[in-house]
C-alpha cells in the first residue's frame, strides 16, 4: 500500500532526523569542552583570548539551543501522536455508530451504548481541537530552535577561527 510506503519513508527520515540532531549535538559539546581544555584566561579586553570567550559562550548558547530543539521536537511527536490517536478512535466509533445497537471497542472489551458513544465522540473532537491548537505552535518552536542552533554553532565556529588566527599575530 501507498501509505505503508510512506509512512516507512517518514519513518526513515524521522530517524535520521534525529540522529543528525544528536550528531550536532555531540559536535557542538565536543567543541565547548577543546575550547574549554585549552583555554587560557587573560584580563578581559580587545584581544583573542576574550574573543575565544564569546566564542565558548556562544557555543554553550547553541547546545542549549540543541537540547531545546531535541525537547520540542519529542513535545511535537508527543503531540502528533494523540492527535492521530484521537482521530483514530473517534473515525473508528463513527463508522460504526448508524449500523451497531452497541459499540464494543475491540482493543479493550469496553462497551459503549449509542448515546455514549456520541459523547465520546464529542469528547474526541474536542481533544482533536485542542491538540490542533497546540501543534503549530510547538511547530514553529522546534524549527525557531533548529534556527537558533545553527546560527549560534557557525557564529560560535567563526568566532573561534577569528580567535586563533587573532592570537597569532599577537
Amino acid at each position: 500500500m501507498a501509505t505503508e510506503r510512506s509512512d516507512k519513508v517518514y519513518a526513515s527520515w524521522r530517524d535520521s532526523n534525529e540522529k543528525f540532531d544528536y550528531f550536532i549535538l555531540g559536535v557542538i559539546c565536543a567543541l565547548c569542552a577543546f575550547i574549554g581544555q585549552g583555554y587560557k584566561a587573560s584580563q578581559l579586553g580587545i584581544n583573542s583570548s576574550t574573543l575565544e570567550l564569546i566564542a565558548l559562550l556562544t557555543l554553550v548558547l547553541a547546545a542549549v539551543a540543541g537540547f531545546r530543539r531535541i525537547e520540542k521536537a519529542l513535545l511535537l511527536t508527543l503531540i502528533n501522536q494523540r492527535q492521530l490517536h484521537a482521530y483514530e478512535a473517534r473515525g473508528g466509533m463513527v463508522a460504526k455508530l448508524p449500523e451497531a445497537q452497541m459499540l464494543i471497542n475491540e482493543a479493550t472489551g469496553r462497551t459503549y451504548t449509542p448515546e455514549q458513544a456520541m459523547a465520546r465522540v464529542t469528547e474526541l473532537t474536542k481533544t482533536i481541537d485542542q491538540l490542533e491548537r497546540q501543534l503549530e505552535p510547538a511547530k514553529k518552536a522546534t524549527q525557531q530552535q533548529y534556527h537558533l542552533r545553527n546560527a549560534l554553532t557557525l557564529v560560535g565556529f567563526l568566532l573561534l577561527i577569528a580567535s586563533r588566527v587573532w592570537s597569532a599575530y599577537t
